[in-house]
């Protein structure tokens, strides 16, 4: 495993978030750029659906406790949202067929009222980490995302992930450069065993 740098700093999914004057909630996820690999945005919220997409210029840094933002709490609140909301509407009826009841006889309606779908916002080429996804090792799963570490320039350096059973479960960081894929979960070229091997990280001492 790579050394860590003394500047790095740690963002551990579900810690606080200090405003410049008060705490403004806490960390839900992380948003990455694949091919920079650094991150972008943070999502950030006292509450998952009223969470705001934080541009990482807006962090001055993070510790094993906290994130703290150069911003305000009022312009904090002035953010774009991180999630959507859409309303799809009913297709037409089938011309010369009579509506039945949901559509299920008869084909006239797929679906008879309108739905409402809230979403994520993940920006065009970005990816997204929660906390809990699977961590999958060459071999298998291996794990669960708990976060990652970045150096200064939001350049990401490791995932954090959770490794083991109940009663001998570590936390461990695994280099950006053995993570191959974040799409659907994280993707790594090491061997459960490899995994296993990485020491547990102090995430306290990170920073």
């Amino acid at each position: 495993m790579s050394t860590m740098q003394e500047k790095e700093y740690p963002y551990e999914i579900g810690v606080s978030v200090i405003c410049a004057d008060g705490e403004c909630g806490q960390l839900h996820r992380i948003l990455i750029d694949p091919v920079s690999r650094a991150m972008t945005h943070l999502v950030i919220g006292k509450d998952v659906h009223a969470a705001r997409l934080v541009p990482v210029s807006l962090v001055a840094g993070a510790d094993a406790d906290a994130v703290r933002l150069v911003c305000t709490a009022l312009d904090f609140d002035r953010l774009e949202p991180a999630e959507a909301t859409e309303v799809i509407q009913p297709p037409p009826p089938v011309s010369g067929s009579m509506p039945t009841n949901g559509g299920a006889l008869g084909g006239g309606y797929s679906r008879s009222k309108s739905e409402t779908v809230t979403y994520d916002r993940v920006p065009a080429g970005e990816v997204q980490l929660r906390r809990g996804e699977r961590v999958h090792a060459a071999d298998g799963d291996i794990g669960r995302v708990q976060g990652l570490v970045a150096a200064p320039d939001h350049h990401v350096t490791h995932i954090l992930l959770t490794e083991g059973h109940l009663w001998s479960r570590k936390e461990v960081a695994v280099p950006i450069r053995n993570v191959v894929d974040a799409t659907f979960g994280v993707q790594v070229d090491l061997t459960r065993e490899e995994v296993k091997d990485l020491p547990p990280v102090d995430l306290a001492a990170i920073g």
